[in-house]
């Protein structure tokens, strides 16, 4: 059966899409999970440590499993992460790593907008709109964080904390290979958020087709999608390279890395599911009244009745004279004066 002319084209768009897709998968995982943003830590944090007869406020049943995760985890970061890490930050300018910053959470901004809308919370996704329009032009596609200047700071937004605020609370931690530390709850909000993105990114090309032939559609295309898979394959590990040398300060002050991870993520997270039911207009309640506000002032508006009740009536008045010649006027009638009994 012969093919129709631009098939053979059309499936080698397809499949450079895939194969972008696939390498993207790794470099991501490989390098921007376990590197992290870490959370700024109190000194008591470091070189602290759980004991079994202490209770744990952090649901870990699979405490076993994870630390062997853990483990193995670490070893990729000894042998793979920090070193490229440290190489990164050693060649790599400052200036040209905080512009790479700001490109790559530019480019999650769309994102962070969505779970925003969906957790009903109409100031964070306004601002994350602002902030997008602004820093893709202001910003020069997002180098500058220009929004910032304006006030418009970096909202959080991802589908864990979408599906907390929807009513999924309660979550075991839980350690991932590469990926690291999370809950079950953000591990599959992770996965929605990722097979979104590779929907938005593989699919629409493949319905585009029908709309222009193979060889248009590939010239006209292809470099958008390269440019687009760089961007998303690229940055947000480098973003992340310039913080995994924090990470690695952190295990080298910690008793036990696992137990203290294990804190202040849970911390640091909780602050953000937090802030996510206050500003939410499902969960969120209203303020109560302040209690030194100064109370408006009640005015009172007499009804019919009572205005006819307080007319005044005619009030008889007198007149008389007294021994020396002068004239008393005597409003009302006079109180009669009781006589006082002779002594």
């Amino acid at each position: 059966m012969t093919k129709p002319a631009g098939a053979g084209v059309g499936e080698c768009v397809y499949l450079k899409t895939i194969l972008n897709w696939v390498c993207g998968v790794g470099v991501s995982v490989g390098l921007s999970a376990c590197a992290g943003t870490p959370p700024t830590l109190s000194p008591q944090h470091l070189g602290s440590s759980e004991t079994d007869d202490l209770p744990k406020a952090i649901s870990d049943p699979n405490e076993e499993l994870n630390r062997s995760t853990f483990e193995n985890n670490q070893k990729f970061n000894h042998a793979i992460l920090y070193p490229v890490a440290k190489a990164y930050n050693d060649t790599v300018p400052e200036v040209v790593r905080d512009r790479i910053d700001a490109f790559a959470t530019n480019l999650s901004e769309p994102m962070v907008f969505a779970n925003d809308a969906l957790q009903l919370r109409p100031q964070a996704a306004a601002t994350t709109l602002g902030r997008f329009a602004f820093n893709s032009t202001i910003g020069l596609g997002g180098l500058f964080d220009a929004a910032a200047s304006q006030g418009l700071k970096h909202q959080t937004g991802d589908f864990g904390q979408t599906m907390y605020v929807w009513g999924y609370r309660d979550s075991s931690y839980l350690v991932l290979p590469v990926v690291g530390p999370t809950n079950v709850r953000d591990a599959i909000g992770s996965g929605v958020e990722f097979a979104a993105q590779f929907q938005s990114t593989a699919f629409i090309p493949t319905k585009l087709l029908s709309a222009k032939s193979t060889v248009e559609f590939a010239e006209a295309i292809d470099p958008v999608t390269d440019t687009v898979d760089i961007a998303g394959t690229v940055t947000s590990p480098l973003a992340n390279l310039s913080k995994a040398g924090d990470m690695q300060d952190l295990e080298e002050s910690s008793v036990d890395f696992y137990s203290m991870l294990r804190s202040v993520t849970d911390q640091k997270r909780q602050a953000e599911l937090q802030e996510a039911l206050d500003t939410s207009a499902l969960t969120s309640t209203p303020s109560p009244p302040d209690p030194n506000a100064i109370e408006p002032v009640t005015t009172l508006v007499s009804s019919p009745t009572m205005l006819e009740k307080a007319q005044t009536t005619e009030v008889q008045k007198s007149r008389s004279i007294d021994d020396q010649g002068r004239t008393i006027v005597v409003v009302g009638r006079p109180t009669p004066v009781q006589a006082t009994p002779a002594q």
